[in-house]
């Protein structure tokens, strides 16, 4: 019984330090916790930043390159009486001079600070990657039929510019005819396209099958909300490519003594002729789509002036130049 007596139990003091000590503990803990989670968010933000940033340039950059894209055919703006263009509104519905025009609009052009946030926007037009060979049998002159090569991708509705680029016969003024193809039937040998129209002339096989592209980027309010990169192709509906794109600026590298060089670059509304650009320098301002996740407020440089952002978001600057190939040494 003695031993039952001199047992003691935890008291009130004891009680009271080990609650401190376990607060202490606990404080700890969520203190890593918070912590942890915060680097996470800022982590995680950084890295779909720069992944966005990277994506969206690779992405205007392989359009840039394909830019003025003509085939095996000397091309020149300002005589284009080699090329037998048949866009129209008859052979095409949905005409639009500023899209399917390719012998009457510039190759490069675009517009200054008049996108979201006061962004640029850019147009390209050109071939698109691959070409086929004209195969046998050929098909007569003013017919509207033409037979390609097996590698062909090309269907119903797209644009192509069918080109000799063997001797030229002297008697034929043009070089090229632009077509739009009505109906594409492959067979395991060959395509057989239709246009819409004839053709100037019966190509044979030292002609060549390019179909043309006019692609346009700008800036616009992306379905999350979030200012996004889009790519509209011709009059389709354009598709968002990238969001967390906050602006685009463009600057134009214009040779003005036919060097294939760039003397300067200015924006678009410097620019006096497109036809003169060489290079294009891009500078895209990404940003977090998740605000709240810097401790202060982001200062950053973009197109020649400091910002303070008025959020809490990751800022981040991606610039990249182009030497637009199909344009130097021609």
């Amino acid at each position: 019984m003695n031993g039952f007596n001199n047992q003691r139990g935890i008291s009130l003091v004891e009680i009271m330090v080990a609650l401190v000590i376990s607060l202490f503990l606990l404080a700890g803990i969520v203190q890593v916790y918070l912590g942890n989670k915060s680097t996470f968010k800022f982590t995680n933000a950084l890295a779909e930043v720069q992944e966005n940033g990277r994506y969206a340039l690779d992405l205007m950059s392989q359009d840039l390159r394909l830019s003025s894209e003509w085939g095996c055919i000397e091309f020149d703006p300002t005589d284009t009486s080699n090329i037998n263009n048949t866009l129209n509104s008859t052979t095409l519905a949905s005409y639009d001079s500023d899209f399917h025009d390719f012998t009457g609009e510039d190759g490069i052009e675009g517009t200054n600070n008049l996108g979201l946030n006061g962004s640029d926007t850019l147009t390209l037009r050109g071939g698109k990657t691959g070409q086929s060979n004209v195969k046998s049998p050929f098909e007569a002159a003013t017919t509207s039929k033409l037979v390609v090569g097996p590698n062909s991708n090309i269907g119903a509705g797209d644009i192509v510019l069918v080109a000799r680029c063997g001797a030229n016969d002297l008697l034929i003024n043009e070089e090229a005819d632009i077509l739009l193809v009505t109906l594409s039937t492959a067979s395991p040998t060959k395509t057989d396209l239709t246009f819409a129209t004839g053709k100037s002339q019966q190509f044979e096989n030292d002609a060549m099958v390019l179909e043309l592209q006019t692609v346009n980027y700008f800036i616009a309010a992306g379905a999350s909300g979030e200012p996004a990169l889009y790519r509209r192709e011709f009059d389709a509906a354009a598709q968002e490519l990238v969001e967390g794109v906050e602006n685009l600026q463009i600057l134009y590298g214009v040779d003005t003594d036919s060097d294939d060089f760039p003397n300067q670059y200015q924006d678009a509304d410097s620019v006096a002729d497109f036809n003169d650009v060489v290079a294009i320098r891009i500078m895209l301002l990404m940003r977090s789509i998740d605000d709240n996740v810097t401790e202060d407020q982001q200062t950053y440089t973009y197109n020649g002036a400091t910002v303070t952002a008025g959020d809490f978001r990751i800022r981040q600057v991606f610039s990249t130049t182009i030497a637009l190939r199909n344009r130097i040494g021609s």
